[in-house]
């Protein structure tokens, strides 16, 4: 799997969430304004993570919390250099100075955390991720802008942490029982709300062909947790019919009216507003010229209806309008859903490039 596109359109928490679901080897690499960054994932747990931002070596750290003395730290980093098979500086110091392995492993546990929460303020850039197996060097590596662990961090409880810290302006307000909490119910949600079935469609995706594929597979993961749905192609200022479910009710085919639908997005529209901000909504439809035809067309709506974006190489390609979801379960599946309609617009995006 492939992964490619912007940090305007994925930030870094939804990045997490799909390498974790997707559970995934291989290596995140971004690149923005603030600088660069890597992340290493081992069947989707977080293991290893640099960044420009951040250049401090493990011997720094180490000698900074008083784990190791600079003098430990130098014999080991002489030990190091003469060695045939490369061996990792923590497990040079854990041999010789009977420094705990623990005590390292936290360290770099920290170091590693300091550094996704700084990528979560990383606005603009371009990320990709590339499957491939890690190599095994036992503890913490040597090199200045690299830290891995035997024991990986789950990205669910990375992606709350660096929600918090950017809420709350500083790591040090992060209240350990607070985060507990939002995990639980994190995992409740996931439990309840189509988790597994957006684990699944993540792995179908990989598979579906350009176009009508992408386009049907979004709809089947929309009739799960809605009840009708429409996609709209995005073509300048006009929406475009492409495909649809559950409007069977219609005297005629029902493909074949949506396919001749067009809707003329008023700057005022909730269409507009999905187009320019790139972000899911849900919203009672307003008044504008596409909204009327559209409630009219559907002979009625629910008083909050989902439009979702599909964003390819910066841009809303399409929209998806949806309804009529049960209301004790539509918030926690559509959120679910907006991961994977951010999923399928950079699938569609490396189809097009030929990539992936």
């Amino acid at each position: 799997m492939a992964l490619e596109g912007y940090l305007e359109d994925l930030g870094i928490h939804d990045i997490l969430q799909i390498l974790s679901l997707s559970k995934k080897t291989g290596t995140l690499t971004l690149r923005g304004t603030e600088g660069e960054g890597v992340v290493c994932f081992k069947d989707g747990e977080v293991i290893r993570a640099s960044s420009s931002v951040f250049p401090e070596t493990l011997g720094q750290l180490l000698c900074k919390n008083n784990i190791v003395t600079e003098e430990q730290v130098v014999e080991a980093l002489d030990q190091q250099k003469n060695l045939e098979l490369q061996q990792p500086l923590g497990q040079i110091l854990v041999d010789r100075f009977q420094i705990a392995s623990v005590e390292i492993e936290k360290i770099v546990a920290a170091q590693i955390e300091k550094i996704i929460f700084n990528f979560f303020s990383w606005r603009k850039g371009q990320f990709s991720f590339q499957l491939e197996e890690m190599k095994k060097f036992g503890s913490a590596l040597l090199n200045p802008l690299d830290f891995m662990l035997e024991q990986g961090l789950s990205p669910q409880r990375l992606a709350v942490k660096g929600q918090k810290v950017i809420e709350l302006g500083s790591e040090d307000k992060l209240d350990d029982a607070v985060i507990e909490r939002e995990l639980n119910k994190l995992s409740d949600q996931q439990n309840q709300y189509g988790l597994d079935l957006l684990r699944g469609m993540l792995a179908e995706l990989e598979y579906s062909e350009l176009g009508g594929g992408i386009i049907l597979l979004i709809l089947r993961y929309a009739s799960e947790i809605m009840d009708r749905a429409i996609v709209f192609d995005v073509r300048g200022k006009q929406l475009v019919g492409v495909g649809q479910f559950g409007l069977n009710g219609l005297n005629v085919a029902a493909d074949e009216i949506v396919r001749k639908m067009r809707l003329r997005v008023d700057p005022e529209s909730l269409f507009s507003q999905v187009i320019k901000d790139k972000v899911a909504v849900r919203s009672a439809l307003k008044n504008s010229e596409a909204e009327v035809k559209l409630r009219e067309f559907l002979n009625g709506v629910p008083d909050k209806v989902f439009l979702g974006p599909l964003v390819s190489d910066g841009k809303v390609v399409a929209i998806l309008y949806g309804d009529s979801f049960s209301a004790n379960q539509s918030l926690p599946a559509a959120n679910a859903f907006e991961v994977f309609l951010s999923q399928a617009g950079l699938a569609m995006e490396q189809a097009l490039h030929g990539t992936g």
